[in-house]
């Protein structure tokens, strides 16, 4: 348990935004949102798994 939280430390340090891809970001909708939540977890899984 104590590996899952440190590899979302790290990724978590990874994600910024700037005002404008924050503004962008809530303008979408829930659908969008859901789907950029997703492909982002398989990016992090393939990338996870490689290790």
């Amino acid at each position: 348990m104590g590996d899952s939280l440190t590899t979302y430390d790290e990724l978590n340090e990874d994600i910024q935004f700037t005002e404008d891809e924050t503004k962008a970001l809530l303008k979408l909708s829930e659908k969008e949102i859901l789907i950029l939540i997703l492909s982002e977890m398989k990016k992090q899984t393939e990338l996870i798994s490689k290790n």
